[in-house]
């Protein structure tokens, strides 16, 4: 075979590199149109920090009702950075949409797209019909009886006018028939008012049910109190002698139809009051405000609002740039327990007790009233659908309250603490300084009585010189609450540390706990960090019919500092240095906490750090991450460890894992429009094909002859 002339090879080579660009070219647009035609991204930080959590994935993927999530942002609201909050909330719903087989998701602008603002309108009319039905039928009836209303009332104003009044001599009588008859005539101007203004609620988009029936029901109160003030007057004044006959007989005469009218205006009032919340007014008020997020289940729905979504958290003021808190993305941790509270079949009650004091969960008014001590963990459980409440047993905070003439918060019998899951706050009883003051009702016996009696319980012990006894000892727990475990004091440090955390355990008794122990409730924490404040040693032991597994071992040698427990109270009180005398203390392995569970059912978790679900401990921020404006709790072991032991004691074991609130971070930000470009047409369409167009031409040259 005769060899290639220099021509051929150019050719044969020339047609390679030419094959070569075209297929790189095709492969380029091919890959491009693969990366567009479906929105999918990876997650490739080691702890999924872009991804739904686990307690996310854990709902979703196990939902056997369809849930609906809608965005109702829009990019011409005022708020600045409103791009930005589109585009995350945009992010996190369609990652909900890929993980959840039963989540549907929809993005509504309302202000530039009013169509699709009218579709919504009508499916929440539809889905969630019998409250509108309810409201469409006590509008008919208020109708109805306007006209009723109408004609009685004018016609006891023609009957007023018709009575000689101006025959009455005394002048006291005179001015009291006088504000009577101008009583009567302003009538019809009060429920034509309403009537008008009824009129133009109902001709809103969409109609605003909610906002006429109020119109309507604070007009009958209204006209139900001008009705008493004109029966009181009457009845002063039909007894007087001054009076001629004819305006003796009106005022006897009229009575019967006064209370007639009062009447009808009572019993419309009484039937709005029953009527209870309208899911279409919330969503009226949601498209109004804008910028929220309506999470739509079967038989209900809840909207979250902007504001709760985006929080703006004064503790973060000292990290913020310019004068300016960025606001903390809470979006997944609100979308997430709202469907959960949308799908279970019934609300679980969870009662606070305590021995005595003032309320704990209290929420306050923020920012203007600091909520109570366990205002934070109360509201987690909120968050979730539990029914929280909350019990003083000794029933001295309410007779204190009425004695100084303010009002003391609502609390369940003890019939009704019977079905509830119990917080027990554990308090000292033997002195006033503790955060409850002292225990004058005994709160052991009825936690024993509680549990024995088929009950589930968290309980809270505070550290006590003199232990008292130990109610759960009968359920494999022994309590050493006259003891507080320590760990040697660590070598002093010319510098603090950055985090206040690390200064903190140089405290002998201030412990960070990252093994919680190996049982369901637990394992999900390993990497959590959390702040226990003092922690006390607990055993436990067998008992027949109930498994008790030890939680929280508490850091020792060789690991960690060596530590034990110390019985001398007073000395740690005074900051003296704890030394182990293996007389009085208690050696190591240590452990914090317990979990119990009866074959009859009954279950019951002890957590030997009283403090550790009290709000300025779950408040507390990771200064490192805070600094990269990453804002997350510091601690964020503390609240898992509590709702875990909440769901695994109302037997909702699947909630058990770690929220999206303990891994909260701030989401990838969006691509600018010119970036985005230059990756498209800057890399994908010119710079890979010019890549290998620059090679196909070097290895041509290089292969020349």
């Amino acid at each position: 075979m005769p060899p290639e002339t220099q021509h051929q090879r150019w050719v044969k080579y020339g047609a390679n590199v030419a094959l070569s660009v075209v297929v790189g070219i095709a492969l380029v647009i091919l890959f491009t149109y693969l990366a567009q035609a479906k929105d999918r991204r990876f997650d490739t930080t080691a702890e999924g920090v872009y991804s739904l959590k686990p307690q996310t994935l854990s709902i979703i993927q196990t939902l056997k009702s369809p849930i609906k999530i809608v965005s109702l942002y829009s990019k011409e609201s005022n708020r600045e950075d409103i791009d930005a909050y589109v585009q995350t909330v945009q992010d996190l719903l369609n990652e909900y949409r890929a993980s959840g087989k039963q989540i549907e998701v929809d993005f509504i602008d309302p202000l530039n797209q009013p169509a699709k603002a009218d579709a919504l309108i009508n499916e929440v009319t539809t889905k969630y019909g019998g409250e509108v039905k309810a409201y469409k039928a006590f509008l008919d009836d208020y109708a109805k009886l306007y006209d009723v209303l109408k004609k009685k009332i004018a016609d006891e104003d023609k009957t007023i006018h018709a009575v000689p009044f101006d025959k009455v001599e005394a002048p006291d009588l005179g001015r009291s028939l006088m504000s009577v008859i101008d009583t009567i005539d302003q009538l019809p101007d009060l429920i034509d008012q309403t009537k008008d203004s009824v009129d133009r609620k109902l001709k809103q988009k969409p109609p605003d049910y909610k906002g006429a029936v109020d119109a309507v029901q604070q007009n009958m109160d209204d006209l139900s109190q001008e009705i008493v003030a004109l029966q009181q007057e009457i009845d002063k004044d039909k007894d007087n002698k001054g009076s001629p006959e004819p305006v003796k007989g009106y005022l006897n005469d009229s009575g019967p139809r006064f209370t007639e009218l009062k009447k009808l205006a009572d019993g419309l009032d009484d039937q709005a009051k029953k009527l209870g919340d309208l899911k279409l007014d919330t969503l009226r008020q949601s498209l109004k405000e804008r910028d929220s997020i309506l999470v739509m289940g079967e038989n209900d729905m809840r909207v979250l609002p902007f504001d709760q979504v985006w929080k703006n958290e004064d503790t973060l003021r000292q990290y913020a740039r310019d004068g300016k808190i960025k606001p903390v993305f809470a979006g997944e941790q609100l979308i997430t327990t709202a469907i959960y509270g949308l799908t279970q079949p019934k609300r679980v009650k969870i009662a606070f007790v305590r021995p005595s004091g003032p309320p704990l969960t209290d929420p306050g008014l923020p920012p203007f009233q600091a909520g109570g001590p366990l205002s934070q963990a109360a509201d987690r459980l909120r968050q979730y659908n539990f029914d929280v409440v909350e019990k003083d047993l000794s029933g001295q905070y309410a007779m204190q309250a009425e004695e100084q003439g303010q009002p003391a918060p609502p609390e369940p019998s003890d019939a009704e603490l019977q079905d509830a899951i119990w917080v027990v706050i554990a308090a000292p009883s033997q002195n006033n300084n503790g955060p409850m003051g002292p225990m004058p009702s005994p709160i052991g016996p009825k936690l024993l009585e509680h549990l024995d009696g088929g009950g589930s319980a968290f309980v809270l012990p505070f550290p006590q010189e003199d232990s008292p006894i130990n109610p759960l000892k009968s359920w494999g727990i022994d309590l050493r609450t006259d003891a507080v475990a320590v760990h040697e004091t660590p070598p002093q440090q010319e510098a603090a540390s950055d985090d206040p955390a690390q200064d903190l355990q140089r405290y002998p008794f201030v412990f960070n706990i990252r093994d919680y122990g190996d049982f369901p409730i637990t394992n999900p924490l390993r990497s959590l960090d959390s702040l226990l404040v003092p922690l006390l040693p607990v055993k436990t032991h067998d008992e027949k019919g109930i498994t008790v597994t030890a939680l929280l071992p508490i850091p020792g040698a060789p690991s960690a500092p060596a530590s034990w427990g110390e019985t001398d109270l007073a000395s740690l009180q005074e900051n003296k240095p704890p030394t182990f005398d293996p007389k009085v203390d208690i050696a190591p392995p240590l452990f914090a906490g317990a979990a119990a569970e009866k074959q009859s059912g009954g279950r019951v978790v002890v957590i030997a750090s009283p403090y550790f679900i009290f709000n300025q401990t779950l408040s507390e921020v990771d200064p490192d991450l805070a600094r990269k404006r990453i804002f997350v709790p510091r601690f964020p072991g503390n609240m898992e460890l509590f709702t875990n032991s909440i769901f695994w004691l109302a037997h909702q074991d699947s909630m058990i894992s770690i929220s999206p609130a303990a891994m909260q971070v701030q989401r990838i930000a969006d691509m600018s429009d010119a970036t985005l470009n230059a990756w498209r047409i800057g890399l994908l369409l010119v710079g890979l094909p010019g890549a290998v167009i620059i090679a196909g031409f070097m290895m041509y040259f290089a292969r020349r002859d």
